[in-house]
């Protein structure tokens, strides 16, 4: 529920109801009072989450689930595979395979907007304001914020079938690697830190494959402008640190962002994390973790039953950020 103006002020009283004496159709104007012909929005933090996340649109429209087939070679070794030319009537040796399921659950979201008549034409007076915009627009702006913290941190009220890219319960979390915020770290910490985290990751990912995005909170980022050492003031850790990552990976367009569900401080994280400043390492690959949006958001037109109060219904579905291949996304906590 959004309870403050833009200039942090409460405009809800103690009940939760609107508290008119904080905003509302009247204001005090004199004669000489001018009334701006446009009027300035509430702000919020926001991401483009579909470039860290993969993301699908439009597939399993109105289902209750989707299922993803993920397959496992189960039996046999190349060597079993030498035989001798003599050996005609042998049993071949084969290979066998298999299949797991995982789900990722669609959850389905209405949300609606009302308004009367009299409320109209109060706005109407005014001569600056559309009652029913902003309202549209408050319902869009909710759809948005909604899958934005689902996609990061999923759903605070059953994690288990809607987790988020950083909130799932079966990757990896190393507490070892990054003892302290990387921009407040000695050289000789960096460089330890350098050193081991694609060692780290490549190990959990069974020694297969290597990363391409690295995400941090912008308490750590806003900070990595700092000199890597008094040595080279020239040169700040954000450089470094990508111009290593690309080079011992091999991709020139490895990714180092920053989002603010990762800070310790952050109203989600102490909710869903309990506080703890963390970092993910993961390739960005719908192979690898994937949100739904079985149907994107979709407003009705507004209708009436007596004329006089209107209401407008907006409705959607969406899945978690579901990992599918957990070894390649990996967690890490400062201590």
């Amino acid at each position: 529920m959004i309870t403050r103006n833009n200039d942090g002020l409460l405009v809800l009283n103690s009940n939760g109801n609107i508290d008119s004496s904080s905003l509302g159709y009247q204001y005090t104007i004199q004669t000489t009072t001018q009334i701006r012909d446009r009027v300035i929005d509430q702000v919020f933090y926001e991401v483009p989450f579909s470039m860290l996340i993969p993301v699908d649109v439009g597939l399993g429209a109105w289902m209750e689930d989707i299922k993803t087939n993920t397959v496992f070679n189960l039996a046999g070794d190349f060597f079993d595979g030498v035989s001798s030319l003599n050996s005609s009537n042998a049993q071949m040796p084969v290979v066998e395979v298999g299949t797991a399921p995982i789900t990722a659950k669609i959850a389905s979201w209405t949300m609606a907007y009302n308004y009367t008549v009299a409320e109209v034409n109060k706005a109407l007076a005014s001569n600056n304001w559309d009652v029913i915009e902003s309202k549209m627009k408050a319902l869009k702006k909710r759809w948005d914020l909604g899958l934005q913290q689902v996609a990061f941190m999923g759903d605070p009220r059953d994690a288990v079938n809607y987790p988020g890219l950083f909130t799932n319960s079966v990757s990896t979390i190393d507490t070892a690697t990054i003892p302290v915020l990387i921009n407040s770290m000695n050289p000789t910490q960096f460089a330890a830190f350098v050193a081991t985290i694609m060692d780290s990751y490549f190990q959990n990912s069974n020694n297969t494959r290597l990363p391409d995005t690295f995400l941090m909170g912008y308490k750590d980022w806003l900070g990595l402008q700092t000199p890597v050492s008094a040595s080279y003031p020239n040169i700040p850790m954000i450089t470094y640190l990508l111009d290593a990552f690309r080079g011992v990976t091999g991709n020139a367009n490895f990714v180092i962002a920053p989002v603010a569900y990762l800070d310790a401080t952050n109203q989600y994280n102490i909710n869903q994390l309990g506080g703890v400043q963390r970092y993910a390492l993961y390739r960005n690959d719908p192979e690898v973790v994937k949100m739904d949006i079985p149907v994107d958001f979709m407003l009705n037109p507004a209708g009436t039953a007596n004329n006089w109060q209107w209401q407008a219904v907006s409705f959607g579905q969406y899945t978690g950020a579901v990992p599918y291949r957990v070894a390649e996304l990996e967690y890490f906590d400062l201590p």
